[in-house]
């Protein structure tokens, strides 16, 4: 965008500048300030130049300003959508927290957070490099993306760290339990360190959950209503399937009968 914009501003002043001095030579062609009726170089000559420079940046204004509408458009739909799928992750993430925190019996594995971290990264460094650049520097979608790229996107680093945080909390659990001669044992959220890691990792995760809600709400304030974020984010809570019912063989392929 920041192209279009510059582009624009080019053709704007080098179109005023056409159309100032196609002014001038019609005035001079009236007032005779200027002798330029030779036998080479003439006012009609001039005005001719000037006037055909004017008409062909006006056009090109033209096309410059429609073609900075759509991009704009466009570069707030994939806003929009990299910020959706940031929260879909948290979400998730959320979610799979909780659920091995409900079933203290189920064996954590180590990869628990691998994905939803692998795709919270993705996302803020999409939003991050996206070149959202409007005239108007007063834009409450532009103050709304500077303000999370700059400040709450630091916030999702001890998130992103809390997945290696999770392994660590696991093999030290392994270790505890051999250092106990305690053999073939499942670590579960309830085992310590785990369970706290957990709870960390969870408080961290609701709390960006919210910002990134807040982040949404003022896109889709911004643009009218036009993603309805308030309904696409309850499709997204009542879309959920536990972890340890998302997958049920005898359910799915049971005979009908």
């Amino acid at each position: 965008m920041r192209g279009n914009v510059k582009v624009i501003k080019f053709t704007a002043f080098v179109s005023i500048l056409f159309l100032a001095l196609t002014y001038f030579t019609t005035v001079n062609m009236e007032t005779h300030m200027l002798e330029l009726n030779t036998i080479w170089f003439s006012n009609n000559f001039v005005l001719t130049i000037f006037g055909g420079a004017f008409a062909s940046m006006l056009v090109v204004l033209i096309c410059e300003v429609q073609k900075y509408i759509t991009a704009k458009t466009s570069v707030e739909e994939y806003i929009f959508y990299q910020a959706l799928y940031l929260y879909q992750a948290l979400f998730l993430m959320k979610q799979n927290i909780c659920d091995y925190q409900r079933n203290t019996e189920a064996d954590v594995p180590d990869n628990l957070l691998d994905e939803t971290s692998r795709m919270i990264q993705s996302e803020i460094f999409a939003l991050q490099s996206t070149d959202y650049a409007p005239f108007k520097q007063k834009n409450l979608l532009l103050t709304a993306h500077q303000k999370f790229c700059r400040e709450t996107a630091i916030d999702f680093q001890p998130i992103l760290k809390g997945c290696n945080a999770v392994k660590i909390a696991i093999n030290k659990v392994k270790i505890d339990y051999l250092q106990q001669n305690v053999l073939n044992r499942i670590v579960t959220s309830a085992d310590e360190p785990l369970q706290t890691v957990l709870s960390i990792q969870l408080g961290r995760v609701s709390d960006a959950l919210r910002k990134v809600d807040e982040y949404l709400k003022d896109i889709d304030k911004y643009c009218n209503q036009r993603y309805d974020w308030e309904k696409q984010r309850e499709q997204i809570h009542s879309n959920y399937v536990n972890i340890f019912e998302a997958w049920n063989f005898e359910k799915e392929f049971q005979k009908e009968t």
